[in-house]
């Protein structure tokens, strides 16, 4: 054994005496930890954290989840009753099962927990425009962009439902705002088209269509609308049947079948294609898929009395009791 110089066989004997000590003080210790880690933290590593919940919802949100969506956002709500991200959240997923009362209680919700929220006003709003309360929608997008004046979303909502009580100056006014505030917002450009093409100013709005195209090349619902407004714009010039039914084609394909709107957009294709039994098969379809969506399908009026327009044109018109032949016996032809 090899001394140190100056180090007794005794002192070396305390040292590691008082060395075991310490190591069996640290060892205890690190038992202590293991046990309360064991309590308090093991029993929650399967447990969803309110932001892992929130995260989760949003993913089931993209992938058009909506029930998978409404349990997660009730997750984080138990989790965090005053979450004001999660109660926003429920409400935009209850909004897309047709649940709007629901919907319209988480909105309230999240304008109560934090009257500063644009987002919450803006929640509430559009839940009030799809239940067709257009005067109380567009006061409460108003204060919305009141809170955050630059909120390019609201500003388009505003000017999408004064654009349908006719007011076009105003919507032009409220989606260039709009434009102003997020530059490359497609759905802006899908809003300002429409109102363009309300105000007959067929080429701007062809402009615009092809902005949206460059913007969102693959999304169902831009590659629709521009189908139905080369099916349906005031300027002739700019009418093309052909193209609009091979656009509805591509939208209805990619949706699979599965969109009220984009079934509805074929429907009419087809029917200016001069199908108009075609066009009735498939505007039934739209009509099913729409009323899932709202109160004893009632958003889906204005698609009906368009199904009266295919059916009308595709019956068979024969008249049974119209009499060929005189009435009178005694005729002799």
């Amino acid at each position: 054994m090899k001394w140190t110089i100056g180090e007794s066989h005794t002192g070396r004997k305390l040292n590691d005496e008082r060395g075991s000590a310490a190591y069996s003080f640290v060892g205890f210790m690190i038992v202590v930890v293991v046990i309360i880690a064991a309590i308090f933290v093991i029993p929650d590593l399967g447990r969803k954290t309110p932001d892992s919940a929130l995260a989760s919802a949003r993913a089931a949100m993209a992938k058009q989840d909506w029930e998978k969506a409404v349990s997660l956002f009730d997750q984080a709500i138990k989790a965090q009753p005053g979450n004001i991200d999660a109660y926003i959240g429920r409400s935009a997923a209850y909004l897309n099962t047709g649940k709007l009362a629901d919907a319209l209680a988480d909105a309230d919700n999240a304008v109560k927990l934090d009257p500063d929220s644009a987002p919450a006003y803006g929640q509430k709003a559009i839940v009030e425009k799809v239940l067709g309360q257009d005067e109380a929608a567009i006061g409460t997008f108003t204060k919305a962009l009141e809170l955050d004046g630059n909120y390019a979303w609201a500003y388009a909502q505003r000017a999408h439902i004064l654009s349908k009580l006719g007011d076009q100056e105003k919507a032009l006014v409220d989606v260039n705002k709009a434009l102003e505030a997020s530059p490359n917002f497609a759905d802006g450009f899908r809003v300002r088209a429409w109102v363009l093409t309300r105000m007959g100013k067929c080429k701007e709005a062809s402009e615009d269509f092809s902005k949206v195209a460059q913007l969102k090349p693959n999304d169902a619902w831009s590659i629709q609308d521009r189908a139905w407004f080369l099916m349906t714009c005031p300027d002739e010039k700019l009418r093309d049947g052909t193209k609009a039914l091979e656009l509805a084609r591509k939208a209805h394909e990619m949706t699979e079948g599965q969109d009220a709107v984009v079934q509805e957009t074929l429907a009419e294709a087809y029917f200016q294609a001069g199908d108009a039994a075609k066009a009735a098969e498939l505007q039934e379809k739209a009509i099913a898929l729409k009323s899932k969506s709202c109160p004893q399908g009632s958003c889906a009026d204005e698609m009906k009395i368009r199904l009266k327009k295919y059916t009308l044109a595709a019956r068979n018109e024969e008249r049974k009791s119209y009499e060929i032949l005189p009435l009178d016996s005694t005729y002799r032809p």
